[in-house]
């Protein structure tokens, strides 16, 4: 086998060249999208479930929401009886209305355990466990919802 000389020729020869194939695209191009028109269009029926899926969706979403602005509110007025019992506010105008708005809530949960005294304090535990309940609750109930809304992968 004989060595070839290599000549100038050699390093202008390519495989590809565009001036002599210009379908092909080069470095500096790229392929253009497929326009709308062309795509398969999806059937009414599918759109329609399309959109009635997205507006369940929104509804939950806003379900989500307010359960979240109901759950601070009731935590609010929770705390605010919790504090007004621990100091032994209970004459004022507004605890009593705290008293009365909040005792529905902390009803089923009255009798479970006594209040606690604490250096002339008194710790309201029916209201804690009240807190704790409904906290949990309604946590619990906004990750189903979130489940329900989340898209597949």
């Amino acid at each position: 086998m004989r060595d070839r000389h290599v000549t100038e020729e050699d390093y202008y020869y390519y495989l590809y060249n565009e001036d002599t194939e210009p379908l092909l695209p080069g470095r500096s191009q790229s392929t253009a999208p497929i326009p709308a028109i062309a795509l398969p269009r999806e059937s009414w029926f599918m759109r329609m479930l399309r959109a009635i899926g997205r507006f369940v969706a929104a509804i939950i979403k806003k379900i989500n929401q307010l359960l979240a602005l109901a759950l601070a509110v009731l935590l609010l007025l929770l705390f605010t009886r919790f504090a007004l019992y621990f100091f032994g506010l209970k004459s004022s105008l507004f605890s009593t209305w705290v008293f009365q708005i909040s005792a529905p809530l902390v009803m089923p949960f009255t009798n479970l355990i006594p209040p606690l005294p604490f250096y002339g304090y008194t710790i309201d535990v029916s209201t804690l466990i009240a807190i704790i309940v409904y906290a949990l609750t309604v946590t619990i109930v906004r990750q189903f919802l979130k489940v329900l809304i989340a898209r597949p992968l």
